[in-house]
């Protein structure tokens, strides 16, 4: 395996990668490849019973009350939340997060990307998947990755009563099981969902 701080490749030949870490290569006419990320542990995560967890909306922009998005403090739903997210952090459950871009209006005009709350940035490991419609079936990578998990997987996030709901219906449809964390859905307004 790599050693840390070794020089990758000379600076002159980018073919000395293999040959400096005396790798197996691959060849392919006059280009040469080595093996950077093993895709299957990829392919199998979420397969082995972890619990994928799908952290909803969790960015700036999603809850209508401006006295919400300014309050100081943490709510208890998005301190439920941040507490869920640190567990499947420390124990290497796959996390997902999913956020509602609207449409843009024309070609000259880009869609807009939320900033995501403070605390729930995702990490490179993570999932991101962006929709246009409530639901996060609206994504077809989130949809591919619900039946890839076996439809089994646990939701969290903003606007409970839309997004989260629409979810979770929209699971029901496709015989898909979602175990909801009910004290960390954020309502519109900011507070728990009743």
């Amino acid at each position: 395996d790599y050693q840390a701080r070794r020089p990758v490749a000379h600076a002159r030949d980018s073919r000395a990668v293999c040959r400096a870490r005396g790798l197996a290569t691959l060849h392919t006419g006059a280009a040469l490849m080595n093996t950077v990320v093993d895709l299957t542990r990829f392919r199998t995560r979420g397969r082995v019973g972890q619990p994928t967890l799908v952290l909803v909306d969790l960015h700036d922009g999603t809850r209508s009350s401006p006295d919400a998005v300014a309050s100081p403090g943490p709510s208890e739903p998005l301190a439920n939340c941040r507490a869920i997210l640190a567990h499947a952090r420390r124990c290497g459950f796959p996390v997902a997060f999913t956020r509602q871009i609207p449409a843009s209006t024309s070609v000259w005009n880009p869609p807009v990307y939320p900033r995501w709350i403070e605390g729930f940035e995702p990490r490179r490991c993570d999932m991101i998947f962006e929709r246009k419609r409530p639901s996060c079936y609206a994504s077809a990578d989130f949809s591919e990755m619900a039946d890839y998990v076996g439809g089994s997987y646990v939701i969290a996030g903003q606007v409970g009563e839309l997004s989260c709901l629409s979810t979770v219906i929209d699971a029901f449809h496709r015989d898909h099981r979602v175990t909801v964390i009910s004290d960390a859905l954020i309502s519109h307004a900011g507070d728990c969902v009743p």
